[in-house]
Formats: structure tokens, sequence, C-alpha cells
């Protein structure tokens, strides 16, 4: 019985987690044309904020408290 048991955990718990990704893949949604292109109106707003942030206080971006440097500079 002990033996059966096991068997079940084994073969239901991959079967389990397979079943749940492919209920959350199913269902994702595609983002609509007119919040695409929000976000990327918005996204677009924070990286010139930021490039004006730079250009005013040097190259670099803040984390926190951090100045970090920007990659390719």
């Amino acid at each position: 019985m002990l033996d059966f048991l096991w068997l079940f955990v084994v073969m239901m718990g991959p079967a389990l987690l397979a079943g749940a990704i492919a209920y959350a893949v199913i269902g994702q949604r595609r983002l609509s044309g007119e919040y695409r292109d929000y976000r990327d109106a918005a996204t677009r707003q924070l990286y010139r904020k930021n490039e004006a942030a730079g250009a005013a206080e040097g190259a670099g971006c803040y984390h926190g408290s951090r100045k970090l440097p920007l990659l390719g500079s």
C-alpha cells in the first residue's frame, strides 16, 4: 500500500505541475493595441526623464541612494 502511495505522489506531482503551467499559458491574454500604445508612451516618458536627470547630474542612474553607471558609457 505504501508503495502505491509513493507511486501516486511521484506520478501526480509532475502531472499537476504540468497542468498548472498549461493553464497559465493558455490563460495568458494578449495586450490590446490601445494598452500597448499607452505602455510604450509611458516607457518613453520614463526614459526621457531618466536621460534628462542624467544630463543634469552626469552620466549614470540612481538606484536608491547609490549612483549606478549607465551601460555602454
